[in-house]
């Protein structure tokens, strides 16, 4: 038993590698077919698309390990409710009592 776990752990990790490059893969040749048509941009080679890949993984959401905490929706949500409750207010009306 131990071994197929094992076997399916490398099996996943290999899919995930693959799907990585092919990712990759499909990206450069997406990028080589429209940009240099289009903008006369240049001709990317597949190690110039995965550093593109890692440079927007970067910057479009961060290098920091883990998922997004709820702290930060919470937020936004008391400051809007806060918001809508001040609106009501002025024009005399109640909001509706909040659930919770």
């Amino acid at each position: 038993m131990k071994h197929l776990r094992i076997l399916k752990y490398v099996g996943f990790g290999v899919l995930g590698i693959a799907f990585i490059f092919l990712a990759i893969y499909v990206t450069m040749s997406l990028w080589n077919w429209l940009i240099p048509l289009l903008f006369h941009g240049p001709v990317l080679t597949f190690w110039q698309t995965a550093g593109l890949f890692l440079l927007s993984k970067i910057l479009l959401t961060g290098i920091a390990p883990g998922g997004h905490s709820r702290k930060h929706s919470k937020y936004w949500h008391h400051r809007y409710s806060d918001k809508y409750r001040s609106c009501c207010t002025e024009e005399g009306n109640e909001p509706a009592p909040q659930q919770t």
